[in-house]
């Protein structure tokens, strides 16, 4: 255990009320804005505050009027009427523009949980997409608790009679989801924090007398408690992954910090805890000064009955205090913009923003300790001047797309602790054609474009895609800055549920399949000519609601990799082999892609790079690309890395099966774990840019793809693809 008296103590923020908008610097949240104004009244908060939370460039607000409000850095306050009653609670998503609430409509314990999309409306406010009772097993009982996973496939709800209800699918509509009682105990639920490590998602679940861990990845989720002590409300979070995504539980004399599966250290921090938080590599805590006022936790707000109480920021690794402060009776503290915003119940919002490395080092001075030193190194290290610089990240508007950035973002977060990160979405040519085959459209950046054009214009400075959506020459200026580790690139049978059990083989003949794909088309006609094959556009939501909701479909054809990413492995049927179909060019890998010049930004995303992925997706690239393929053609492949050796199998097939080629080549991809010839002066093929992977082994799987391509083509592929892109043109 570790006491905390002996601590140093430092003054590593400056705190600052926040003042209305328009004052001498024009107003604002950010640091050095609307903050300390000359003249300048205090930005006063909505009366009546029940409930905050911060996200997507907002602080957010419930009061006891049912309205729900959003403060910008700007601090023009807007709102819209939530409930009928009251907001209990709130839980923005921080990746998504979802909103949870708790809240009432009506007198007596009914509370009401409420999903909002706040990008599209409904005469002027937010759209509600979903509104469900939260009462467990219809026993009236308080919500005591709320959170949402951000790859929005889990809610769960906490009540004071000891239940949790979990939610578990598209938490934004019901017809996606399934909700059950998780949960049921003696005393009251007073924390929740999902945990995600890769592909494993864990619960935590604190009382006021225990804590426990369920496992949801696997069936019947498994329980295991970690401790008979627990906590009060709002004295738990989760930390981020400078400190493992541990589980902090603060009690009156210890705060306990807990892996899934047991208890890990805990530091003697005496004193009544009332909040708890996690910001970017520090342990947030408001407690009761004993010093100043033992009073009640339920006194009223009259300025002269106010608790005086003390907010403490911890830095767990390096055993020092980095800001200490008293406030008069703390609402909630929130981080959004970069800074920390401590709400008082007098209606004040006071700025605490983090100073400059140099600064807390000068602080430190000769008695710096070597770990703080490294923790300094670890935080801007491989920045390259980017440390002030919030970077903006592209993707598309999809669920599917947002997962898969989170998770770039996320790996990327690991590696720079001090860097802000932003993600910006939007619609591509390929999101707004939905009633033409993609084959059809004649577009070769359909999913791309627009975000590249984001990029040409520094409106992002990255973009992540799905790799089998960019084509294999890209747009001058531009490159592929990182491939990440390859996710499972085999194609996945989803079947009706009136055919859950089955496989292709056995259903019955004339059976209607799905895809979007020609070339998963043209193999599965060859492999499989009694069923019949028909196009299905829209996303991986839309097209599951497609199958589950009629009966034109008797299975469809999806990308394993995907659905394994949304959470939906379970709706997996089948995978098919490649002796039944090779997958698409880039299946299963996500890219990054950058501006080349951009050196900075391409050295940051280069730490992303898998090495095997890498020189698999070269070689299917430059398959691909010999060939002049495309999605108007039907091309495939398979790749393998085995004992140095890079195998690439590659096809060529006409729209129905009927006429195809196959072929197969290796070749030796030695290479050290280390780049040991030096800099390979960001020399690109076909479109990747991998600075630490040798050149001699992408150029070998360049070669793999050029000369499979040649064999192909001499064996008559040119006929082949030249006959299915006349036929797809006539369709």
């Amino acid at each position: 255990m570790a006491a905390y008296l002996q601590w140093r103590r430092f003054v590593f923020f400056d705190r600052e009320t926040v003042k209305e908008p328009g004052g001498p610097d024009g107003g604002g949240a950010g640091a050095g804005a609307g903050a300390g104004a000359g003249g300048a009244k205090p930005f006063a908060l909505p009366p009546g505050v029940t409930v905050c939370d911060s996200g997507r460039g907002s602080l957010v607000f419930g009061d006891m009027e049912g309205q729900i409000w959003f403060l910008p850095r700007s601090l023009q306050l807007s709102s819209f009427q939530a409930y009928k009653l009251r907001v209990t609670h709130l839980y923005q998503l921080k990746q998504h523009s979802i909103l949870a609430s708790v809240g009432e409509d009506e007198e007596g314990i009914n509370p009401l949980v409420k999903v909002w999309n706040l990008e599209k409306r409904d005469g002027g406010n937010p759209l509600c997409t979903r509104s469900f009772s939260a009462i467990p097993g219809n026993k009236p009982t308080v919500v005591s608790c709320l959170t949402v996973h951000e790859n929005l496939n889990f809610m769960a709800v906490g009540f004071a009679d000891g239940s949790v209800v979990l939610t578990k699918g598209d938490i934004t509509r019901d017809r996606h989801s399934k909700t059950q009682i998780l949960h049921e105990g003696n005393y009251p639920v007073t924390g929740l924090a999902f945990r995600q490590s890769g592909k494993i998602t864990h619960l935590f679940v604190v009382t006021t007398e225990n804590i426990q861990s369920y496992m949801l990845s696997v069936k019947d989720y498994p329980r295991l408690e970690l401790d008979t002590h627990g906590c009060g409300l709002r004295c738990s979070t989760l930390s981020d992954p400078s400190q493992d995504l541990q589980f902090i539980v603060a009690g009156n004399e210890c705060v306990y910090l807990y892996q899934p599966d047991e208890r890990g250290p805990c530091f003697a921090f005496e004193g009544q805890k009332l909040i708890v938080h996690w910001y970017r590599g520090y342990l947030i805590i408001v407690s009761k000064d004993r010093k100043i006022s033992p009073k009640s936790e339920f006194a009223g707000s009259d300025p002269q009955n106010s608790d005086k109480q003390i907010l403490n920021v911890y830095d767990l690794c390096n055993k020092f205090i980095a800001y200490s402060s008293v406030f008069d009776d703390v609402v909630d503290v929130l981080a959004e913009w970069g800074s920390l915003y401590v709400l008082t119940r007098d209606g004040k919002i006071h700025a605490l923003q983090e100073k400059d490395t140099q600064t807390k080092l000068e602080a430190l001075g000769l008695e710096k300790s070597i770990a703080m030193e490294n923790k300094t190194l670890r935080n801007t290290q491989d920045e390259n001047g980017l440390k002030n610089r919030v970077i903006r990240v592209g993707t598309r508007k999809s669920q599917l797309a947002r997962i898969q950035t989170d998770s770039v973002v996320e790996m990327l977060r690991k590696r720079y602790l001090n860097l802000h990160f932003e993600i910006v979405a939007m619609s591509t040519t390929g999101d707004k054609i939905l009633d033409i085959a993609l084959s059809k459209i004649g577009e070769k950046s359909l999913f791309t474009k627009e975000l590249e054009n984001a990029l040409e214009r520094n409106e992002v400075d990255l973009v992540v895609h799905s790799l089998k959506d960019l084509p294999t020459s890209l747009p001058p200026g531009f490159t592929i800055g990182a491939i990440c580790k390859r996710e499972n690139p085999h194609d996945a049978v989803v079947f009706h549920p009136n055919n859950y059990g089955k496989t292709l083989n056995s259903l019955p003949e004339k059976s209607v399949i799905g895809t979007s794909s020609l070339r998963r088309a043209a193999q599965l006609k060859r492999r499989f000519p009694q069923l019949e094959f028909r196009d299905i556009r829209g996303n991986l939501n839309t097209r599951l609601k497609k199958l589950d909701e009629k009966e034109d479909f008797s299975a469809i054809i999806l990308a394993a990799a995907g659905l394994r990413r949304m959470g939906w492995e379970n709706r997996i049927g089948q995978i098919l082999n490649p002796e039944d179909c090779l997958y698409a060019v880039g299946q299963g890998a996500l890219a990054v892609e950058v501006r080349a010049r951009d050196e900075e930004i391409l050295d940051m995303v280069s730490a992303l790079h898998d090495a095997e992925t890498v020189l698999c997706c070269i070689a299917e690239r430059a398959f691909m690309r010999h060939l002049e393929g495309g999605c108007s053609v039907p091309v495939a492949v398979s790749t393998m890395l085995k004992d140095s050796q890079l195998y690439l199998t590659g096809a060529v097939y006409s729209l129905d099966g009927s006429d195809s080629l196959k072929d197969t080549m290796q070749t030796g991809v030695n290479y050290p774990q280390q780049n040991e010839e030096g800099p390979n002066d960001d020399k690109q093929y076909v479109g990747i840019t991998a600075k630490k992977i040798p050149c001699h082994a992408q150029e070998a799987a360049e070669n793999l793809g050029v000369e499979l391509a040649s064999l192909l083509l001499s064996k008559g592929a040119k006929r082949i693809l030249s006959v299915a892109r006349q036929l797809n043109d006539a369709r």
